[in-house]
C-alpha cells in the first residue's frame, strides 16, 4: 500500500481556491470602530466559517485589530474558535437547548437566552470555575424568531436573578431590516428594546447591544454599548458605497483553466444544450462547479475576469466544472488564472452582483465549501503565508 506522507498538502496546488485578504478584515474593522464611541465596543460575528472567509484566522484578525469580542450560531462553532486557542468571549447568537448547557459552561461560553429551558439548565450545571454562567437575553422586538417577547422580559430577569446561579451581562435584540429603506421599521424595534430595556431598570449594568453592519451606519442611536458586525467585517457594504467608510471585499474567490478548445457557429455547450456559439468560439474549462459553490442559480451566465477582462459563463454549470467564452480573449492559455470574485488587474467583481433574486450576498460566500482550500494573504496577525483547509 502507497503511503503518503503526512506533510504533503494536496491543495497546495489546487486549481480552484480562495483567497482571503485578512489585511481587509482588519481594515473594515478599525474603519467601523472609527464612527463608533471608545466606550463601544464591537463584536465580530464570524458564524458560519465567517461567512465562508475562515472562523480562526478571521477570528483572530479581528480581535487584532480592536474587535473585543467574537459572535457565533452554536457551540459547534465556537468549540472550534477555543480549539484553536481563541480565548476572547464568545457570544452564542443562535438557538441553543438544554443539551448545549455542558459546553456553554465548559467553553466558557455566553449563550444568547430566549428560553426558560436553557436557563434552567444551565442553572443547572456544575460550575467547574466557581462562577456563574455569564448569559445574554435576546428580547424579541420584530424578528418573530428567537427571543424573549419584550412584554416578558421583566418576568424573565426576575426569575433569573431569582435562581441566583446566572449572571446577567448583556441584554441584546436583532433587527429585521437588511436595507436602508427598511429605517423606520428598525425606529419601531428600537423604540421597543428601549421600552423593554426600561421596564428592568434595576438590572445593574448588563451590555446592551442592538446594532448590526446597517444598524450601526443607519441608526447611531443604536450603537449603545456595543455592536455585532458580521457583513461589514468582510467588505460586504450595506449602504452600497453611499456612506462614509470605504470597506474593503476580504474573499476572492479563483480558478486556474485547465482547457482550452475550439467550437464552431452552432456548437451547443454543455448540459442540455443550453447555449449555442454564434460565432468561432474559444471556450475555457474551470475545475469547479455547483458541487464547489457555484450553485447554477447564482451563477449562471455570470460574469468572471480573464486576463484582466470579463468573460461569461457558457451552458450549464456542472457538478464539478464550468466552461467559460474566452473568445474575446484571443491570447488566454491553459494555466491562466480566472478570477470568479475579486479583483484582476483594473477589473473587479463583487460578490453583490451574484445575488440572487430574494436573496442575500451573505449566500454567495457562506455557500461555499469547506474543501475548497483557502489561501490567507495579509500581515494582520502573525499566520503561516498558507493555511489550507
Amino acid at each position: 500500500m502507497r503511503r503518503i506522507p503526512i506533510e504533503l498538502r494536496a491543495g497546495a496546488g489546487a486549481a480552484a481556491w480562495i483567497e482571503v485578504d485578512l489585511e481587509a478584515v482588519a481594515h473594515n474593522v478599525r474603519a467601523f470602530r472609527s464612527v463608533l464611541p471608545r466606550s463601544c465596543r464591537l463584536i465580530a460575528v464570524v458564524k458560519a466559517n465567517a461567512y465562508g472567509h475562515g472562523a480562526v484566522p478571521v477570528a483572530r484578525a479581528a480581535l487584532a485589530a480592536g474587535a473585543s469580542a467574537l459572535g457565533v450560531a452554536n457551540v459547534r462553532e465556537a468549540e472550534a474558535l477555543r480549539s484553536a486557542a481563541v480565548t476572547a468571549e464568545i457570544l452564542v447568537l443562535g438557538p441553543l437547548d438544554g443539551a448545549d448547557a455542558r459546553a456553554v459552561v465548559e467553553l466558557d461560553l455566553m449563550p444568547g437566552l430566549g428560553s426558560a429551558e436553557l436557563a434552567r439548565a444551565l442553572a443547572e450545571r456544575p460550575q467547574p470555575r466557581g462562577r456563574a454562567p455569564r448569559v445574554h437575553v435576546e428580547v424579541d422586538t420584530g424578528m418573530r424568531r428567537h427571543g424573549v417577547p419584550a412584554d416578558e422580559l421583566p418576568a424573565f430577569v426576575r426569575d433569573l436573578q431569582q435562581r441566583g446561579r446566572l449572571a446577567l451581562a448583556g441584554v441584546f435584540t436583532h433587527f429585521a431590516g437588511v436595507e436602508p429603506h427598511e429605517l423606520p421599521a428598525m425606529r419601531q424595534q428600537f423604540a421597543a428594546f428601549g421600552r423593554a430595556l426600561a421596564a428592568v431598570r434595576d438590572l445593574g449594568a448588563p451590555l446592551r447591544h442592538a446594532a448590526n453592519s446597517l444598524a450601526t451606519l443607519l441608526l447611531p442611536e443604536a450603537r449603545l454599548d456595543a455592536v455585532r458586525i458580521g457583513g461589514g467585517l468582510y467588505g460586504f457594504d450595506p449602504l452600497g458605497g453611499r456612506s462614509d467608510l470605504r470597506l474593503a471585499p476580504a474573499l476572492a474567490l479563483k480558478a486556474r483553466v485547465q482547457g482550452l478548445r475550439d467550437a464552431a457557429p452552432g456548437d451547443t455547450v454543455g448540459y442540455g444544450a443550453t447555449f449555442v456559439c454564434r460565432r468561432p468560439s474559444r471556450l475555457a474549462l474551470l475545475p469547479i462547479g455547483y458541487a464547489d459553490g457555484l450553485s447554477r442559480a447564482t451563477w449562471q451566465d455570470a460574469e468572471v475576469l480573464l486576463r484582466g477582462r470579463r468573460v461569461r459563463i457558457a451552458g450549464r454549470i456542472s457538478m464539478n466544472q464550468t466552461v467559460v467564452d474566452a473568445t474575446d480573449v484571443p491570447d488566454a492559455a491553459v494555466g491562466d488564472e480566472v478570477v470568479l470574485l475579486g479583483r484582476q488587474g483594473a477589473e473587479l467583481v463583487r460578490a453583490e452582483e451574484r445575488v440572487p433574486a430574494g436573496g442575500s450576498v451573505y449566500e454567495v460566500t457562506t455557500l461555499l465549501p469547506a474543501h475548497l482550500p483557502r489561501e490567507f494573504v495579509g500581515a494582520a496577525v502573525d499566520l503561516p503565508a498558507r493555511l489550507l483547509h
